[in-house]
């Protein structure tokens, strides 16, 4: 076996685990805020005496053992796959990116109980996303599929993408899930005050044990709904770019399509977890499809010989 196939094997396999830490962590996150509770919506936002979530246990559990496993995985990538291979500086330095990521994760979980302000929430979200992204794009630059599509198309579709995830993160982050009704229309937001809900360290406002909705919270909500439209339109040209190569490219249309279907379900449905839950994990999986199609090689990562196996 190559080192180049064993790192794209090591980089999969730290991508799943990565790709279970982000579900996990959003049961935690939307269940512990009381998604899907009985008595919706007056038990939405509780905070001390909340009741555990069911499943809890097992999240954690499944939360802390694949963090673990990532951390090991992606330590090992840069030491046995690709520390001798000429030609993959890039490679590299995204192996040890991922790894730096993972440690700031790691140190953000500390911080993580008990946190009151929202850039704790959405550094967690971004951190996972962003430490996806950047596997699925080292496991895209070790394969011996050829590029193609247009990488700038792919970019332009990335950055509307993550701002799709941080608009999302900060609806959670605030509590703000509440501030528009269980429609697709949104009455009375007011983008004027959409500055508030933006701040990552503005503190929580909380009375008699619930999370009060910030001002300006439905134009957050609205804002994350055009920008749906605007990732479903743009992820699916990308798709349609990329078509040469058909696992890519399905990918692509189908995170798309099925994010925006289970994202509709989660507002017309609520309290919908499984919805929401799913809704988040695809929102995953378009990130980091587009992050590959986006910084793919032009030239075939070729494996290299050497005269090692294993």
């Amino acid at each position: 076996m190559s080192n180049v196939v064993l790192g794209r094997r090591l980089t999969l396999a730290a991508a799943i685990a990565v790709f279970l830490v982000i579900v996990a962590s959003a049961y935690l996150r939307h269940a512990q805020a009381g998604l899907g509770c009985a008595d919706w919506p007056s038990c939405y936002g509780a905070v001390g005496n909340a009741p555990a979530a069911a499943g809890a246990f097992v999240a954690r559990l499944v939360h802390r053992l694949a963090a673990s496993t990532a951390l090991i995985l992606i330590a090992l990538i840069p030491f046995l796959a690709l520390r001798r291979q000429n030609g993959f500086d890039v490679e590299r330095r995204l192996a040890w990116l991922a790894r730096a990521i993972a440690l700031a994760l790691a140190g953000l979980g500390l911080a993580t109980p008990g946190a009151r302000v929202p850039a704790v929430a959405r550094g967690n979200l971004v951190g996972g996303v962003a430490m996806f992204a950047t596997l699925a794009v080292l496991a895209a630059r070790l394969s011996t599929k050829p590029a193609s599509g247009c990488r700038r198309l792919a970019r332009v579709a990335l950055i509307v993408a993550a701002l799709h995830v941080l608009s999302g993160g900060m609806i959670g982050a605030q509590f703000a899930l509440t501030a528009c009704p269980a429609s697709l229309a949104c009455p009375g937001a007011d983008f004027g005050t959409l500055a508030a809900t933006l701040d990552p360290l503005r503190p929580l406002d909380i009375a008699d044990g619930r999370v009060r909705t910030v001002a300006g919270a439905a134009g957050l909500v609205l804002l994350h709904r055009g920008l749906a439209v605007a990732v479903l339109v743009l992820a699916l040209a990308a798709a349609w770019s990329t078509r040469a190569d058909r696992t890519l490219a399905a990918t692509l249309a189908a995170a798309a399509v099925l994010g925006t279907v289970t994202g509709a379900v989660a507002t017309l449905a609520q309290p919908s977890l499984a919805a929401t839950l799913a809704h988040n994990a695809l929102a995953a999986i378009l990130v980091a499809a587009l992050a590959a199609a986006a910084f793919l090689r032009r030239v075939p990562a070729l494996r290299p010989p050497d005269s090692r196996t294993g």
